[in-house]
């Protein structure tokens, strides 16, 4: 069973260390030069975990006035982050934009139902 955790929740605070730990394994790959403090203070931030265990992060940003995402996950839970990035496209009504930084980010947009705008530019609406 899939569960998310925002850093407000208390549970949350078990788990940071852990999920810093990744993000900063991932940063240079998802080109962020944000800090995760900077990123779960300044972002709309969701981790999600299966049955227990950590699997990934998704965070939205606002951009020129347009909603974006980045994520990051462990790999081998190819299937359960997919299915966490759809559940996440359904908690907003207005245009969801990501820069695919790779193909496997690339593909894993189109799964879930974004289409390219150009380049690296992917929207989901």
């Amino acid at each position: 069973m899939i569960t998310v955790l925002i850093p407000a929740d208390s549970e949350f605070e078990k788990y940071k260390a852990q999920i810093k730990e990744i993000y900063v394994k991932c940063q240079e790959k998802i080109c962020d030069s944000n800090s995760f403090e900077f990123i779960i203070k300044n972002t709309l931030f969701y981790s999600f975990f299966l049955d227990g265990v950590f699997i990934g992060a998704i965070y939205y940003f606002k951009e020129n006035d347009k909603l974006f995402l980045n994520a990051f996950a462990l790999p081998k839970n190819h299937q359960a982050n997919l299915e966490c990035l759809q559940l996440s496209t359904t908690w907003f009504k207005k245009p969801i934009y990501a820069e695919a930084q790779n193909r496997a980010s690339a593909l894993c947009l189109l799964r879930c139902g974004f289409k390219r705008v150009e380049g690296k530019l992917f929207c989901y609406e």
